[in-house]
């Protein structure tokens, strides 16, 4: 019991950090000092240490020698990036995943995809877990575990852009629900419909905040 008490305080903390991060709670930059955190989240350095380092896995925090933690920059030019490499490993994924994706699973994805519309609609809590789980409930099929632990790390570090684009747009467009289009081509055995879609939605976050940014830049 008590080897289990340390990881249970490390997780609390880096899952807390984390989306207080995503918040924009601690802003781009901001310094993340280690008795700072130890007294806000009411434990040791060593939990903070753990937690600090799975951030920067993730590149949402950053290490800067003699200066020591800050939560990482966003820019463009990370995000153009970023997303164009999770177009190739989620493509990738989807067309490894399409002889395995069966009626059940289908169900299972459209389903989760309904829950998520209701919850775009009523605001609810789950909206990213449900998200999560239609995106990564077809990846999973794909039998590769390379390809997963890769989208997996991604998907964590583009977790600000979405949040910051669902800020400036609501997270799915009801009109033109480009999950739908994904499982409808799936439904009809099209292969290149279904990828085509689903880097259309891939793009599609991007797309917000780059028009955000030149609103602003246009108005500045």
């Amino acid at each position: 019991m008590a080897d289990d008490a340390p990881r249970t305080r490390v997780d609390r903390v880096y899952q807390d950090l984390r989306e207080a991060i995503i918040e924009g709670e601690h802003p781009p930059g901001a310094p993340l000092r280690h008795l700072e955190l130890s007294n806000a989240y009411g434990v040791s350095l060593i939990p903070i240490r753990e937690a600090l380092r799975r951030l920067e896995v993730e590149r949402l925090v950053e290490s800067i020698p003699n200066k020591g933690a800050r939560v990482a920059p966003i820019s463009l030019d990370d995000m153009v990036d970023v997303y164009a490499t999770r177009i190739v490993l989620e493509v990738e994924a989807l067309r490894r995943a399409w002889p395995r994706i069966d009626a059940q699973l289908l169900r299972r994805v459209r389903r989760a995809r309904a829950e998520m519309l209701k919850a775009v609609r009523t605001k609810g809590d789950r909206l990213y877990e449900l998200h999560r789980q239609v995106h990564f409930s077809l990846y999973e099929r794909s039998g590769s575990p390379w390809l997963m632990h890769l989208i997996e790390m991604l998907w964590s570090h583009t977790e600000r852009y979405r949040r910051l684009a669902a800020r400036l747009r609501t997270f799915v467009d009801l009109g033109h629900d480009l999950h739908g289009v994904v499982l409808d081509a799936i439904e009809s055995d099209d292969l290149d419909g279904a990828s085509e879609a689903l880097r259309s939605d891939l793009e599609r976050t991007q797309k917000v905040i780059l028009e955000a940014h030149h609103q602003d830049a246009a108005l500045g």
